[in-house]
């Protein structure tokens, strides 16, 4: 039984690992609205703002209603998934505290159409520097990753429709089914690292060499117990894991190798300023 599509965006936390980096001798640091400009657009920040501790229990929610950007029970490190499209072992340093307390945003740009993905990244980047008060340092550093490769069987990738107005947009349904609509293979990407069962315990990166935008369907059994909301729970009948879902469905793998990649590094974050 395959799961319904959802319009929004459900954000069940990662687990942080441990991985060995090895540093390279170039460090730039920049403040985290340095780190935002490459996604950076005609709107760069959200007008009014609103952030509060979530009630206990809360499910892990990123939602875009309307042009409004809403969040409830998400944690800094869920700001910093979304925004910079990393995994989680690619954020280091900083207090416990960022993987723990839950918060609930609501984020208005003011704008009269809705925002793009990009600038919701850079608005998002922001919000993270002017309340929480966040500076990170852009490091480049040698880590484990997973690289999305092309198999020898046929690609099963639906081509997104020609839509001057369709936007980026996807969700997972918990436990484990995945939509991307009108995404790059690594938008595809950055929605399988947010949304990581245990596993997927390092960065992805692209080495497909695919162009193009797509409709993505994935359907996984995940490891391990995951943030669930029963009402929400989609049925994968026998699905099999990501790993095996990504070959079959897809027509691509994942394989252990490793490589530079860029690392965010926490300088200095406070707990947000009151509204």
């Amino acid at each position: 039984m395959q799961a319904a599509r959802p319009n929004w965006l459900v954000s069940p936390g990662s687990r942080l690992s441990t991985l060995s980096v090895s540093l390279t001798q170039t460090i730039a640091l920049w403040f985290l609205i340095g780190l935002a400009s490459s996604t950076a657009t005609a709107q760069s920040q959200y007008e009014v703002a609103t952030i509060k501790p979530s009630v206990p229990g809360t499910a892990r929610h990123i939602q875009i209603r309307g042009t409004r950007f809403a969040t409830e029970g998400t944690t800094v490190e869920d700001l910093l998934l979304f925004a910079y499209g990393v995994h989680t072992s690619q954020i280091v340093g900083g207090p416990n505290w960022i993987k723990t307390d839950r918060f609930d945003i609501s984020a208005d740009p003011e704008m009269e159409r809705r925002p793009s993905s990009s600038e919701l990244k850079a608005m998002t980047a922001r919000l993270l520097t002017d309340r929480f008060h966040l500076v990170l340092a852009n490091e480049e550093a040698v880590l484990p990753v997973l690289a999305l490769v092309r198999t020898k069987a046929k690609l099963q990738l639906k081509p997104a429709a020609s839509d001057s107005t369709s936007i980026l947009s996807g969700g997972l349904v918990p436990p484990g089914s995945l939509f991307v609509h009108d995404g790059t293979v690594g938008d595809f990407i950055a929605y399988v690292q947010r949304y990581a069962p245990p596993e997927i315990d390092r960065p992805i990166v692209d080495q497909t060499g695919i162009t193009g935008r797509y409709e993505f369907e994935l359907h996984f059994s995940p490891e391990g117990a995951r943030d669930q909301e029963p009402a929400e729970v989609a049925n994968p009948a026998v699905a099999p894991d990501i790993f095996t879902a990504i070959r079959d469905q897809l027509g691509l793998r994942l394989q252990p190798t490793r490589t530079q990649i860029k690392v965010l590094r926490i300088i200095t974050i406070s707990v947000p300023t009151p509204n």
